[in-house]
């Protein structure tokens, strides 16, 4: 029923992580065990973004399924990446349209500051935006946004009444963990490149829009670091974006390729002022 043999991956960290979840939950906190959960949790999000542009399951309903395990596992609604990643940001990647574009918020810019804001900068955003998707939905018969943001409510409600120290332990604090990643990844893959206009700019304006990181995160992470080469191709399966980041990679500003997700935090974010980086200035 997979698409991809390679989606066992995914499937596998969402039977982990909760199961971590409710083992802690039962014998009490485990550091190593905790630690698991937050790259998971982050894992989490990935997969939530891969299963929005490519589903995992040839049945409709298994599909559906593991959006509504997804959302409530990670406490993110999975109907969120529809409007406001697929139906905006692909469209307008990082251009004047792209409602999270990261030079929306204080200018263009690429510094530790507006990475630690810039989660809560765009759910300001965000929030407006995917509330006003949920009646058009409603008014197209489409109820499953409703189904999912009610069980992510009924579940945690239900987790926090029975005992509300492990609640926010162990399912509450994961999950704020998760969500920090996926919206400051943003910052990470954007801040400081070129501002596009998604698919329909030049060649030129494409490939200086992304970020792209190649090193071990995309072992943990499924592919996310190759994000270049999934705007370039959005609709490929994620075990495919080294290839497809090969193929282009020669049209790509050498600054836009980075090793390691660490070493350029620390580099970039943490240690500007001594070595400054090219970024483009917003026109």
């Amino acid at each position: 029923m997979l698409h991809r043999w390679r989606d066992l991956q995914p499937l596998a960290y969402l039977v982990a992580y909760p199961s971590l979840m409710a083992y802690q939950w039962f014998n009490g906190f485990h550091a190593v065990f905790f630690g698991i959960m937050l790259v998971l949790s982050v894992g989490l999000s990935v997969v939530q973004h891969h299963h929005t542009h490519l589903r995992i399951w040839k049945s409709k309903f298994m599909n559906r399924l593991t959006d509504w395990v997804l959302s409530i596992v990670q406490g993110v609604p999975s109907f969120v990446f529809f409007p406001s990643h697929i139906g905006n940001h692909h469209k307008h990647t990082h251009g004047p349209e792209d409602e999270t574009r990261t030079y929306r918020f204080g200018g263009h810019h690429n510094h530790l500051l507006g990475y630690l804001l810039h989660p809560f900068q765009a759910l300001t955003v965000l929030v407006p935006s995917l509330l006003a998707y949920i009646p058009r939905r409603a008014k197209k018969r489409d109820h499953w946004p409703w189904i999912e943001l009610l069980s992510i409510v009924v579940v945690s409600v239900a987790l926090a009444l029975i005992d509300v120290r492990a609640w926010l332990l162990f399912v509450a604090l994961p999950q704020a963990h998760g969500l920090h990643w996926l919206l400051a990844s943003n910052y990470l893959q954007h801040a400081g490149a070129r501002p596009g206009t998604g698919p329909e700019a030049s060649d030129d304006g494409t490939y200086d829009a992304s970020r792209t990181f190649t090193g071990l995160v995309n072992l943990v992470w499924l592919n996310i670091g190759y994000h270049n080469a999934h705007h370039l191709e959005p609709r490929t399966h994620w075990a495919d974006m080294p290839e497809v980041h090969r193929k282009h990679v020669a049209n790509v500003p050498p600054w836009l390729v980075e090793r390691s997700l660490l070493a350029y935090f620390f580099r970039t974010l943490m240690f500007q002022s001594k070595r400054r980086k090219r970024t483009f200035k917003q026109s």
